[in-house]
């Protein structure tokens, strides 16, 4: 007679051999071992009763534990409800990189509010409407892989491909197209990025060696569980909530043209960040830059001659506010985002545009002669009738403080000699001449020496003249 204990048994083996096969086909090519909850390492660990990493840890095999029923209630035999609860079992507080703040600010996000955020399919699976805000729109908690391997985070998909299931213009903003246009942050890297980059402080991993791990996906600017609209609109240089809770690079600046010292923020570091500390992650001299880059944190060094105000205000008080356009005073400062973003006026961020840089408008880089539009880039701030218009009043090219001999200053040059602004200045900053000037373009000055009053210049298309300004500097 066949024992009771050995019926069980082979009932035992026969419904578990059952879900195993109506799972593995789902399962195909997952390696679940390998991955943050089953390595048998690093798994995880709610009972200690299990080993690390056991289906066990998370599911109730015959519905009950130790001869205590959890009622049946729970779907795929899990010891709670499988929603955010079961999550919050392990993932209460920081995890070891950071890049989880805790469910506190998780359950603040714009991922967990929106009712818009559940995984639209169709691979995976679309998932009910009922789902939005829940950590299995993004995450598989038995692990996936693609042809490169265990997919980091127990993401679902890797990288972009997951943020393009719903910010592909269905739902959200179409930041896909973005990155389908000429010039874009290089998000289409393959498994560059690492989930440990929010605390690790080694440059190369956004630099151009040793093995040119250049790269910049969505998670190196945004974090997806503390992003947030703002709910209202932060001033330069202070980051958008958007961006927040990623790691930066805090910069200690030196004398002119010096290299700073760099802290390194990692991104569980909730402390006010500004925007270009993130963009100096990458454009900067923290990292090994590609022989085309520029440093950024020392071309905005508040210390050299001239500089863009990213990190601190201008240096010249007496700008006039007829100089400026669409509400720039001389003490504002501006955010890189300014000048890098779409071209597209309704998506926010520099993640592609159709002019080169990643710039929102036109701004050939070449001296060439040729006449400025008022769409160009600089006239998004500067006021194109004050710096381009030549056919503008008297009065109203007065507001540029370079008026020139016989009043041939910057109308004069831009609007009839079709001299582009960056014939005869750099953009960022300077280290070693004032008003952002640059020599050595054709045309171009050759040589430039400037005081209160005004100043002499060299150029390619005159020989040396000195002029007067409008007002001091």
């Amino acid at each position: 007679m066949v024992s009771a204990r050995y019926l069980h048994f082979l009932r035992a083996v026969f419904y578990g051999s059952f879900i195993i096969l109506m799972i593995a086909p789902l399962r195909a090519g997952v390696t679940y071992d390998t991955s943050k909850h089953g390595n048998p390492d690093t798994g995880v660990f709610r009972n200690p009763s299990d080993v690390r990493g056991a289906c066990a840890q998370c599911h109730e095999s015959h519905g009950s534990r130790d001869g205590v029923p959890n009622g049946g209630t729970f779907d795929h035999t899990l010891f709670r409800t499988d929603d955010e609860t079961l999550c919050y079992e392990c993932h209460t507080t920081p995890g070891a990189h950071e890049i989880y703040p805790g469910n506190l600010l998780w359950a603040d996000s714009t991922h967990a509010l929106s009712p818009a955020m559940y995984w639209p399919g169709p691979v995976p699976a679309e998932r009910n409407a009922s789902d939005a805000g829940k950590c299995v729109n993004c995450h598989d908690p038995h692990g996936a892989d693609d042809a490169n391997g265990v997919i980091p985070s127990m993401l679902r998909l890797r990288e972009e491909t997951l943020c393009y299931g719903c910010h592909d213009g269905s739902p959200s903003k179409d930041i896909k197209a973005q990155f389908a246009r000429t010039y874009r942050h290089p998000v289409a890297t393959t498994a560059r990025h690492d989930a440990t980059e929010g605390t690790s402080v080694d440059p190369a991993r956004f630099g151009a060696t040793p093995d040119n791990n250049r790269h910049a996906e969505c998670a190196d600017c945004h974090n997806t569980h503390v992003a947030r609209a703002d709910a209202i609109a932060p001033l330069a240089p202070e980051a958008s909530q958007r961006i927040v809770g990623v790691a930066r690079i805090e910069v200690l600046n030196g004398a002119a043209g010096t290299r700073p010292v760099y802290t390194w923020r990692g991104a569980g570091d909730l402390s006010l960040a500004s925007e270009y500390q993130i963009c100096f992650k990458c454009h900067s001299s923290w990292t090994e830059l590609p022989a085309v880059r520029s440093d950024h944190a020392t071309l905005t060094n508040p210390n050299n001659p001239s500089f863009h105000p990213i990190q601190a205000e201008g240096k010249n008080r007496n700008i006039a506010p007829e100089a400026f356009a669409n509400g720039w005073t001389w003490d504002r400062l501006v955010y890189c985002s300014d000048c890098h973003g779409s071209d597209d006026p309704f998506v926010r961020g520099p993640h592609g545009s159709s002019f080169p840089s990643i710039l929102k408008a036109s701004y050939p880089a070449s001296p060439a002669p040729r006449t400025m539009v008022d769409s160009d880039l600089c006239f998004s701030c500067h006021r194109y009738d004050v710096y381009a218009n030549a056919g503008s009043a008297n009065a109203t090219q007065q507001a540029s403080r370079f008026n020139g001999p016989n009043g041939r200053g910057h109308a004069f040059h831009i609007g009839e000699q079709q001299v582009p602004c960056y014939a005869c200045h750099t953009t960022h900053g300077s280290t070693t001449r004032p008003s952002l000037i640059v020599t050595g373009r054709n045309p171009g000055i050759t040589s430039y020496t400037q005081s209160a009053a005004g100043g002499t210049c060299t150029a390619t298309c005159h020989g040396s003249q000195s002029y007067s300004v409008n007002y001091p500097r």
